[in-house]
């Protein structure tokens, strides 16, 4: 069985658009709800600059425009939750085709079962001397595994490629 045998697989058709899970939508909007700070539903130039300045990235007003203008579609002056996410999607497609996150997940889960065991990734890090500890390992899969099952699922494991 592979990732794209199971509902948690968030791919929408012809377009490959990544879609996010429920979950990851879940921790993007209280992220999004901390910084909507007049508590409106919406994200306006000031709590765009907070947001940046949380992650030490300093933007300036230019920048805060042109964000505006590419993922507030309805051009309301705001970005709205909804514009957030779909932005965050069209990034992570544009980034990361959804064939190459599924290939990597497939190459790790040797033995097709849909989700990799700790020893599977353990196994394939080590294949690739990426020069984690083996106890740095454990620390990252025990983060990465949210439903504390003991596997890491395809949406587990996208959400930890991407931080989400």
């Amino acid at each position: 069985m592979t990732a794209q045998d199971h509902e948690w697989y968030q791919l929408t058709d012809p377009l490959n658009k990544m879609k996010l899970t429920e979950e990851e939508e879940e921790e993007i909007k209280k992220c999004f709800t901390i910084f909507d700070l007049n508590r409106n539903g919406v994200w306006e130039a000031d709590e765009l600059q907070q947001f940046f300045a949380s992650m030490n990235v300093i933007a300036r007003k230019d920048d805060i425009l042109a964000f505006f203008d590419r993922v507030d579609t309805d051009k309301d002056g705001t970005v709205d939750f909804d514009e957030f996410v779909t932005f965050l999607e069209e990034i992570l497609s544009e980034r990361y085709s959804g064939d190459e996150v599924l290939d990597a997940f497939n190459l790790i889960d040797e033995d097709g079962s849909g989700s990799v065991s700790h020893e599977e990734v353990a196994k394939a890090m080590q294949k690739a001397d990426v020069g984690i500890k083996p106890g740095d390992i454990v620390h990252l899969l025990k983060e990465a595994d949210l439903n504390e099952d003991g596997t890491i699922c395809f949406s587990e494991f996208r959400s930890l490629l991407f931080g989400l």
